[in-house]
């Protein structure tokens, strides 16, 4: 279980009940529990050096004690309230204070179930986002003919601490040739799947000389200009993708700098792995479209199989199938400056012979409009789960 220290206010003793620390205390262990992770008072500076700075005002006037501490910390200020001892009003005279100052804060207060529900969306965004500004992503090979899918590398370094650099493509073909991968679960469950074993073999040193090269650079994570491998090496980069995402490294294909970067923060934010796929067929009545890639995470599909790249007919790509369940279609530009959320439900995954190799039929909650009239280019990014809330609350505060 983690730990999330929270500042303690509270107004002078002389003007309070005596019972407010016990009571708090009891408040804390309350939220505790339902948060799943333990909330105690701690010093300033632990609490600042936390993602998410929380304020606990126990009590009416704890607003001068605010007013002292405040600047120690950045917006927002995250202000958590009991239903006793003038907690919630001095919050709203807290919250009057930062208006005027134009700054952003936001009351906790309910049941601690109800806080424990906000609470952790706002942890999660907090916590993505110290994490992405410290993550650094590989571009082997620019987009080319995706004309839409470059990012602004200076920008998203100032709003997000992200760092991308560009790498030739022929760096990964010369480590490809070095041949060797590591031995892990992943590559043993793909071998035992008997596919040819030649060209699984070449798949898996994709694998191989990407693992090093992200080693030797530092990555984060990665995107591959995949469809120049077709002439430079006779395969792709699908099981190198899959295997990377089902790890927790972010790997898009095409050379995708948006798709990456969007892989990278929904990652960061869920801790679930992305299906990067095209949006291949839509329904505008019924709100459905079927998305299709070559690769998806080894560790997303209930069950794979493996078959050649559909554009090529070469290499090794992956086959899905999942049972319906509730998923999150999102992506962002490369400035975050724009980004989609969709809630969806998978109705099922398909095997048709003229689309990429895994596809998936989803229902979106909100509709093809999006697709239609406005869509961040063509790859989106599939995670299972709704973090529709989670994403909004992470956007919000860039």
């Amino acid at each position: 279980m983690g730990e999330l220290k929270v500042k303690f206010l509270m107004g002078p003793a002389e003007c309070n009940d005596r019972n407010i620390p016990a009571y708090s205390e009891e408040f804390l262990g309350n939220l505790s529990e339902a948060l799943g992770e333990k909330v105690v008072c701690g010093e300033m500076e632990q609490v600042k050096a936390q993602a998410l700075p929380v304020y606990f005002i126990a009590s009416g006037g704890a607003e001068p004690g605010f007013r002292e501490a405040y600047l120690q910390t950045k917006e927002p200020y995250i202000l958590l309230t009991t239903p006793g001892y003038n907690s919630l009003a001095a919050s709203m005279e807290i919250m009057g204070f930062l208006q005027e100052k134009g700054l952003k804060g936001e009351i906790l207060h309910g049941s601690p179930e109800t806080i424990a529900r906000r609470l952790k969306v706002l942890l999660r965004a907090a916590k993505a986002k110290e994490r992405l500004s410290r993550m650094r992503l590989g571009c082997f090979g620019a987009p080319g003919g995706l004309i839409a899918s470059e990012a602004d590398f200076q920008a998203l370094k100032e709003v997000s601490g992200m760092e991308l650099a560009l790498y030739d493509l022929s760096e990964l073909v010369e480590e490809y040739h070095k041949g060797g991968y590591p031995e892990n679960f992943y590559t043993e469950e793909l071998k035992k799947k008997g596919y040819i074993p030649e060209e699984t073999e070449k798949a898996l040193n994709v694998y191989g000389a990407l693992k090093r090269l992200i080693v030797k650079y530092d990555l984060h994570g990665v995107t591959v200009k995949c469809f120049d491998l077709l002439d430079a090496i006779h395969t792709t980069g699908c099981l190198a993708l899959a295997i990377l995402n089902a790890e927790g490294i972010p790997a898009a294909c095409e050379g995708d700098q948006k798709s990456l970067v969007s892989m990278a923060v929904l990652y960061a934010l869920t801790g679930e792995s992305g299906f990067m796929a095209n949006p291949s067929c839509m329904e505008p009545e019924t709100g459905e479209i079927i998305f299709a890639h070559c690769t998806l995470p080894m560790d997303m599909p209930d069950a794979y199989s493996l078959t050649t790249h559909f554009e090529s007919g070469i290499g090794v790509a992956v086959a899905c199938d999942l049972a319906p369940q509730e998923m999150t279609v999102f992506k962002c530009d490369g400035t975050l400056k724009r980004y989609y959320a969709g809630r969806a439900k998978l109705l099922e995954t398909l095997h048709r012979s003229d689309l990429c190799r895994s596809q998936m039929r989803l229902k979106l909650e909100d509709g093809t409009g999006y697709f239609s009239g406005r869509p961040i280019s063509n790859h989106h990014i599939i995670c299972k789960g709704d973090w529709k809330e989670v994403i909004e609350e992470f956007f919000a505060g860039i």
